[in-house]
């Protein structure tokens, strides 16, 4: 079986019907054709019920698609690890709230110009995954946004740096209100996060500090609508402190430590690469 051909396999399974699937593959139908021949005489089996034009899977082809999936991907998993052991890469996923800035990678790009650093960037889920598998060599995170305890006790934690966040909403709003503490009783929490921990967690933080909660949450899926909500007196936000000189419609309340936010590097301590570790000692020197 050529592995680098099973994709003609899984084209024909998901179309369900070999003219198809040979025009999205790029060969021509009887090559398909003879393709599927080969690969059930190989395995002894019949992988398809062939009425008229249609081709469906039977339970063997069935089983041998949803297991030749699950193969496919470590294949590519493996091709991925193996290519990079000779090649000094560094990959790192990240989660961000829009705004962050990361001289520490910057000055470390600068210092270490031999190691190719990558990111991308997804939700928390795939990018926790990625880096169980060693798809990613670590994670850029906040601390108070992302990944419950629970799911990374085994991982390892590193501060970056931390962000000072203000209390935010319109002047009008504050003026309409008459006070900060009125503006929280009154209106809804404008936040990027549909995550009920850091909703309850602003809420039992900002109830110590005015003595009063918020009424709602009001969810957005960007800075820039979560601004546009702000500018339009719809609630109040935490957002960082730095922000201020650049909305002058929008006034900035410091609040306590307790709100602020502390951007962490995540990694598994058992898969450290040099590159990785090279990365830690940049850390540790310009903290020191």
């Amino acid at each position: 079986m050529d592995i680098n051909k099973i994709h003609y396999f899984f084209r024909a399974a998901e179309q369900q019907n070999f003219t198809r699937a040979a025009e999205l593959c790029h060969i021509a139908q009887t090559t398909m054709s003879k393709y599927i021949s080969v690969l059930e005489g190989e395995l002894g089996c019949e992988l398809f019920v062939r009425t008229g034009r249609t081709a469906r899977l039977t339970p063997q082809g069935q089983r041998f698609y949803d297991g030749m999936k699950v193969i496919m991907k470590q294949y590519k998993d493996l091709c991925r690890e193996v290519g990079r052991e000779n090649a000094h890469e560094l990959h790192i996923g990240m989660i961000t709230t829009d705004y962050e800035d990361f001289p520490i990678l910057r000055t470390f790009e600068l210092a270490n110009p031999e190691i190719a650093a990558y990111f991308s960037f997804g939700d928390e889920s795939r990018l926790l995954a990625d880096l169980r598998h060693h798809r990613i060599d670590a994670v850029i995170c906040p601390n108070i946004l992302t990944f419950k305890e629970s799911r990374v006790e085994d991982m390892t934690r590193v501060d970056l740096l931390r962000i000072e966040e203000s209390l935010v909403c319109s002047r009008e709003l504050l003026d309409k209100c008459g006070s900060v503490a009125q503006v929280v009783a009154g209106q809804p929490l404008i936040t990027k996060t549909a995550e009920t921990e850091y909703q309850e967690f602003c809420r039992e933080n900002l109830c110590r500090i005015y003595g009063v909660q918020f009424p709602d949450v009001l969810v957005v899926t960007s800075y820039a609508q979560q601004l546009l909500m702000l500018n339009l007196s719809r609630g109040f936000a935490i957002i960082p402190a730095k922000a201020k000189h650049e909305y002058e419609n929008l006034c900035f309340i410091k609040t306590d430590d307790s709100l602020s936010e502390t951007v962490q590097l995540l990694y598994h301590p058992s898969f450290v690469t040099p590159e990785l570790q090279a990365l830690l000692d940049h850390i540790h020197e310009n903290k020191c």
